[in-house]
């Protein structure tokens, strides 16, 4: 709270009751656009962190800020929490009054005074939250460790930390490490290596270029993880000769030229690897180094790190330009050397008080509270790694814990949904190409660790063993987590802060069909694409609606001419391959609605700001998932010009893509798996539909990848629409198996104003093809205003609208836009503001918290209610009332139990002849079905399966026929328990 002189001067400086004069400055609109850093907590946002973090827009010439919360929105009255940073973000010290806030801030200069208020926004810190105050600088500052060790370690806990290498994982890590580090004693030292191009002959974006980098790096980083290596054992072991050895290696790369080959101008990412690996080396060895060797070393990094802090804190700050993705990473290293040097060298000090900050407020400035990551999942794994650098470090040298801030209790939800195990590629953004991996595993171990989750551990072991090879795996993990799949989760998921949505058919089983949609806000900006509103499909471990191209590298020809570009997505495009912008933060999306149910999820999106050239007036994308095999992507399309443009559907494969004789549709297939897709309706059909194998550039022009991707190719489908205003396409999307029958049989009837879609499990889709206007089925008894209504047995799910009423009765209402879904005692609903929405519901109406199962009380006052649960409600006469905060909500209608354990069951074996059994635990999952899990006791090696329950697989492999097993594997039953027959593969005897 502020004090009182400062409220005396802040109001002497109003020279109106209700604020500033008519001459202050207005916010600089140039600042609210482009990838400044924005206004967050973001208006509405549900934080569980408290106090959130509080970012705006960096004001050039700007001295101070004033940030100031109140409880009401006209920002009067009441308790007023006030501060005034002198730079563009602020975390409070103390936690907050969990409820509604308001806040706001205006921006100093010395010439103009105090600028207007910003908007008002809202947010509301959730019951239960977690406390996340932090310190001032002096006070962290105060707090850090003085004497070293103080990477993962320090003088206290060194002990502890040593005892690890005798026992479990850290004992093998160890061994490793130390084996590897006794095998290269006799190497000689590396030299300073050079560099071709250093006078800058050849292009920085050919192939040359890149592969020197490349050839560079590794020399590099080979150099360097040997010295953390031996680093690594002095510090577990004292040994004096692994120390020395270690030590001549860091004094050789403190003698290694920093205007050379490792400049920061030929490559920042080698540049910035010599000065904080050094560090954290210099940090292990320190008792060992001598007041001069000290000195060479710091001399070293303070050259070092000064290049990176005019990059990063001076000439381009992180705090202003926070979406640089080198950028975050080295001002984290900064904070990083600035930790482990403070009190060695004067200006660390200065290092900790400009990186640190920034660093805690902003982590991560490419996601949010809710731990998704808008980059996609290749650069989640890289960036989330270094991330932890610098968490780890602070954590251990006393100063704060950035485990405890929303994001990182969330950011395991990310890989469960985004990159599960099982996953044949990642997805969305830059790098997308890798599996599941060793990243994943060592990440998924850290979270389970830290937060003691099953979950995360769960996810871990399920893509395969433990990492032994990095030095954080050293103490990453906790081998006394019992592991169990995430059953209590829902299958789908909408990211709200990057605008990421993920439907599964199943979390747990490694086979199941997946739908990633993406409409974010980040636009195409760094490791991003222009793909908004653009969909993936995996199904039974194959990619078959696949996001093409490849990152051969950062602006190939290939990347910047194909891979970037929106025609290489499943997404819309219009006049020959016209899109969005590349390299554009302001191209952005944006979800609109979500809902999940057992027999139906469903997601909107926006794209129409991504089409920056304004010729599309409408492109909205709207996906329903009818469980549990089938996808609908709707397109509701409009052009600017009144002549209107021809729409293209674009659809892309990895290697077998073949068009329907009339055009109407195509097929993918990939391996054993298929996928069907059926265009329908009166604007989707009559168009032209055409395949094309090349890469091609905007130009025509074939963009051929290069390195790692050289001699790979896809194949690319485009069904180009005849010219129109305005078009509602419609597809069907039917995952299938080739060796398990047909795909499922989706009858479609044009009518008047709609289409309905039909199919095999008795579920019905009405699509509104009509400009406007509610939608009336007939026979089928259904009126609606939405974009679609679906309906399977006694569940519904309004798609993007506000009123569905079935023989004429009113079942559902709402005031804003929804998409909603609701039966079988469920209730999903997102709603675009704050609604007042009724539903029929029958019997007794009572109200649960979807997740925790807490009853929500009914009545009392509204505004209360709604202060702190987001929710007000009331039932009479068969219809539930209820008014919601802006976003997305989940309840429960009845008493149904919960997810949550239940008898364990016995899967019977016969492995290799002898008979046994095998205990496996056992859950309800979220949809009430019966998920068991356990582990196969057997030695480790390739077996044939020769029999097995309908609901069984590995949690690694699948439903495989024959494989790799390891000795304590990771198995799955859904269903009821039968015999699992195995028969060993040895090399006389090898399955057909």
């Amino acid at each position: 709270m502020e004090n009182a002189s400062k409220q005396a001067e802040a109001a002497s400086e109003m020279r109106q009751p209700g604020g500033l004069n008519e001459t202050a400055p207005a916010w600089p609109a140039e600042l609210m656009a482009n990838a400044n850093l924005p206004f967050r907590p973001a208006d509405a946002l549900v934080t569980t962190q408290n106090p959130p973090d509080f970012d705006w827009p960096f004001v050039p010439g700007a001295d101070r800020y004033r940030l100031e919360l109140a409880r009401n929105a006209a920002m009067d009255g009441g308790a007023i929490e006030a501060a005034e940073p002198a730079i563009n973000f602020y975390n409070f010290a103390q936690a907050l009054d969990e409820g509604i806030w308001f806040w706001r801030v205006r921006f100093h200069t010395p010439e103009a005074g105090w600028s207007a208020w910003s908007e008002v926004r809202r947010f509301r810190i959730a019951e239960g939250s977690v406390a996340f105050p932090v310190p001032p600088i002096d006070e962290l500052l105060a707090r850090m460790e003085t004497g070293h060790p103080r990477v993962w370690t320090n003088p206290r806990e060194l002990e502890a930390f040593r005892e690890r290498r005798l026992h479990g994982v850290a004992k093998t890590v160890f061994e490793n490490v130390r084996e590897s580090v006794l095998a290269r004693l006799g190497d000689p030292l590396p030299p300073d290596p050079t560099f071709p191009y250093m006078d800058r002959s050849i292009s920085s974006v050919s192939p040359e270029w890149v592969k020197a980098l490349q050839d560079l790096r590794k020399y590099a980083d080979t150099a360097l993880d040997h010295l953390l290596q031996a680093a690594f054992v002095y510090l577990i072991t004292g040994d004096r000769e692994i120390g020395e050895h270690a030590k001549a290696h860091l004094l050789n790369f403190a003698s290694w030229d920093p205007e050379a080959a490792t400049r920061f101008d030929i490559n920042d990412q080698v540049h910035r690897a010599v000065a904080y690996r050094s560090t954290i080396a210099y940090d292990w060895l320190y008792d060992l180094l001598s007041p001069e060797e000290r000195q060479a070393v710091q001399d070293m990094v303070r050259t070092r790190i000064a290049v990176l802090i005019e990059h990063y804190l001076d000439r381009q700050p992180i705090y202003q330009y926070p979406f640089d993705s080198h950028g975050w990473t080295i001002a984290g290293y900064i904070g990083l050397m600035g930790t482990i040097m403070l009190h060695d060298i004067p200006e660390a000090e200065a290092w900790v008080r400009r990186a640190v900050p920034a660093f805690i407020n902003l982590l991560p400035p490419w996601g949010g509270e809710d731990g998704s990551w808008s980059q996609g999942t290749g650069y989640w794994q890289w960036s989330s790694g270094s991330n932890k650098e610098l968490m780890d470090v602070l954590l251990s040298a006393g100063a704060i814990d950035a485990y405890a801030k929303a994001f990182s209790r969330h950011e395991g939800l990310y890989p469960i949904y985004m990159f599960p195990h099982g996953s044949p590629t990642g997805v969305f953004g830059n790098d997308s190409h890798y599996l599941p991996d060793w990243p994943s595993i060592s990440l998924l171990n850290r979270l389970a660790q830290v937060y003691g989750d099953p979950r995360m551990q769960w996810a871990a072991e399920a893509i395969g063993e433990r990492t032994v090879s990095g030095l954080q795996d050293y103490f990453y993990g906790d081998e006394g987590i019992a592991p169990r799949p995430p059953a209590d989760l829902p299958k789908a998921k909408w990211f709200p802060t990057t605008g990421l949505v993920a439907m599964h058919s199943d979390l747990a089983d490694p086979e199941r069909i997946s739908l990633y949609f993406k409409s974010s806000p980040y636009g195409s900006y760094s490791h991003s694409q222009a793909d908004q509103n653009g969909f993936i499909i995996h199904a039974f471990g194959e990619t078959l609606a696949l996001k093409s191209g490849y990152y051969d590298y950062y602006n190939s020809v290939h990347h910047r001419g194909y891979t970037k570009r929106t025609y290489s997505a499943n997404a819309i495009t219009f006049d020959g391959r016209q899109g969005q912008p590349i390299d554009d933060f302001d191209a952005k999306g944006r979800m609109l609605g979500f809902a999940t149910h057992p027999a139906f999820d469903a997601a909107t999106g926006d794209a129409v700001a991504a089409y920056r050239g304004g010729e599309l007036a409408r492109a909205l994308r709207h996906i329903v998932y009818i469980k549990p095999s089938v996808f609908v992507v709707i397109d509701d399309l409009a052009a600017s010009d009144p002549d209107g443009v021809s729409f293209e559907w674009n659809l892309h494969a990895d290697e077998r893509l073949t068009l329907e004789s009339d055009g109407g549709g195509a097929t993918i297939e990939k391996d054993k798996v298929g996928l069907q897709v059926r265009l329908h309706g009166a604007d989707s059909l009559g168009g032209k539909a055409s395949i094309e194998k090349r890469f091609l550039d905007p130009d025509g022009n074939e963009a051929t990848p290069v390195a790692w991707a050289a001699g790979k190719s896809q194949v690319h489908a485009t069904f180009a629409m005849p010219k129109k205003d305005a078009a509602v396409l419609v597809a069907s999307l039917a995952p299938y198996r080739l060796d398990g029958g047909a795909p499922e049989a989706i009858a479609s009837t044009e009518r008047d104003g709609y289409l309905r879609l039909s199919f095999a499990g008795g579920a019905v889709l009405f699509v509104r093809t009509a400009a406007e206007g509610p939608v009336d089925t007939g026979a089928d008894g259904y009126r609606f205003d939405g974009a679609a209504l679906a309906a399977c047995g006694a569940s519904l799910l309004l798609v993007h609208g506000t009123r569905v009423e079935r023989d004429g009765d009113v079942v559902f209402e709402s005031d804003v836009p929804a998409t909603a879904a609701w039966g079988e005692g469920r209730l999903s609903a997102s709603v675009s503001g704050d609604a007042a929405l009724s539903l029929a519901v029958p019997g007794e109406a009572i109200l649960r918290d979807g997740s925790t199962g807490r009853e929500v009380p009914a009545d009392g006052d509204p505004a209360a209610r709604l202060g702190s649960q987001g929710v007000h409600w009331t039932a009479a006469s068969g219809r539930l009332s209820l008014r919601l905060e802006q976003g997305q909500h989940a309840f429960r209608l009845d008493d149904a139990p919960l997810p949550g354990p239940i008898a364990p069951v016995t899967l019977p074996t016969e492995i290799d002849g002898a008979s046994g059994e095998t205990a496996l635990e056992a859950w309800r999952d979220v949809d009430g079905d019966r998920l068991a899990w356990g582990r196969l006791v057997l030695e480790a090696g390739d077996y044939e399966v020769l029999e097995a329950p309908a609901g069984f697989a590995f949690a690694r492999h699948g439903r495989i026929r024959s494989g790799s097993l390891g000795s304590r594997e990771p198995v799955l039953l859904r269903g009821e328990p039968g015999l699992l027959k195995l028969r060993r593969i040895d090399a006389t005897h090898s399955s057909p």
